[in-house]
């Protein structure tokens, strides 16, 4: 490879030479795994941890393995006791997963492990995942199931800068890598938070302080004065297609946000009047129906719908409470049907589910808002953790050869 292919684009301040390109094994060493005879409880439940390819899927330091060995029973197989810092590579099951040894491990036979020497950064390694593994990928190779060989991985090569720029990119992609982790858990935890939320509140086991009135039982259909359906103008009209009005279709939906997407489609008064679909007043709540089935949003300002949706408008609920009481009534449905998703509802059936709605506007008020600002905290974290994701990219393209 010629050295202007091995200059990154984007370095650390003082950094300019070349990489070298090198083989895995001229900066390490490979070494493979084995598992102890499954018929000698001797061999087993000891202190030593012993990994297996569905453990390791590029999560950073692993510490804790679900299965654990004996000396004896590293003695009696071909396992090996791997040091720390021991970058742990699957060669079958998902081939090229990477994860580093914070302590002396094991593996079984599903692994070409790499043990860097003393000038090679084991997350540097680590953070090359994408290129180590497209490498070996091509090269598995097996009658049965894919598979690349010690001798094989020992051959990948790659671009390796000195030690100093090494532990620098190290450093940067192990704080990247953590944020993204800890972003990754609080997206778990709100996500948490807010099916706990939705649990307690609307079983009126946990109430707003100052409100104590028992909710009224209702239909679904008293929440709002109208419902409206939507329809699609005809597609060959260019006129129809021409306006300034929204259409919203399932796909401009997502589920669990509550809130329109991108519109890539309007019509016109003529397209509407030529039509089955409506124009709908804004903060109406937007319910699909049928293809999508689970989706829904406020709409804040006027629009119209296809056939696949029924709005709710003229709201005689607070809309966010609304929404959520939707919301929570479609995740129910889907239980019902022991999956994800519903494949249809009609208008009449949904109509008429029974429900159960605070008299006190303000309390509707209250709830709507708390979890709309939960919602608003996950939408804001999965934006977060996105630039996150895309900033790694950037520097994966940028920082490495």
């Amino acid at each position: 490879m010629k050295n202007e292919n091995l200059v990154p684009k984007v370095r650390f301040k003082g950094f300019s030479d070349p990489w070298e390109q090198r083989k895995l094994s001229e900066i390490g060493k490979i070494h493979g795994g084995g598992t102890p005879d499954s018929g000698k409880p001797e061999y087993w439940n000891g202190t030593i941890n012993w990994f297996t390819p569905t453990e390791v899927s590029n999560n950073g330091f692993l510490e804790n393995s679900i299965r654990k060995i004996t000396n004896l029973g590293l003695k009696k197989s071909s396992a090996t006791l791997l040091p720390p810092k021991t970058v742990l590579i699957t060669s079958r099951a998902g081939v090229g997963n990477m994860g580093i040894l914070k302590y002396p491990a094991s593996t079984n036979q599903g692994f070409q492990s790499f043990i860097p020497d003393s000038n090679t950064d084991e997350y540097f390694i680590y953070s090359m995942q994408p290129f180590i593994s497209r490498i070996a990928n091509r090269w598995a190779s097996g009658s049965t199931f894919t598979e690349i060989s010690g001798k094989q991985m020992a051959k990948i090569e790659i671009g390796i800068p000195d030690t100093s720029e090494q532990k620098k990119i190290s450093e940067l992609m192990k704080t990247i890598d953590n944020l993204i982790a800890a972003n990754e858990d609080k997206l778990e935890q709100l996500k948490t938070l807010k099916k706990l939320l939705m649990q307690k509140i609307f079983s009126q086991e946990w109430r707003f302080k100052g409100f104590t009135d028992p909710w009224e039982q209702r239909k679904l259909s008293d929440i709002s004065e109208t419902t409206v359906g939507g329809g699609t103008p005809d597609t060959k009209i260019v006129d129809y297609w021409s306006g300034s009005i929204p259409w919203i279709q399932s796909s401009n939906l997502e589920k669990d946000t509550l809130k329109v997407g991108k519109i890539d489609k309007y019509v016109s008064s003529e397209g509407i009047v030529n039509s089955a679909t409506k124009l709908i007043a804004k903060n109406s709540i937007a319910v699909v129906t049928r293809v999508g089935v689970g989706k829904l949003a406020v709409i804040p300002f006027e629009y119209t719908t296809s056939q696949d949706f029924l709005s709710f408008s003229n709201l005689n609920v607070s809309r966010w409470f609304g929404a959520y009481l939707l919301y929570r009534i479609l995740k129910r449905e889907a239980e019902k049907s022991q999956g994800t998703s519903i494949k249809g509802i009609t208008k009449k059936a949904l109509l008429q589910l029974d429900v159960q709605i605070p008299a006190d506007t303000q309390e509707q008020s209250k709830i709507g808002t708390s979890l709309n600002k939960t919602d608003d905290l996950i939408a804001a974290n999965e934006d977060k953790l996105q630039q996150l994701k895309e900033l790694k990219k950037y520097l994966m393209q940028n920082m490495f050869v």
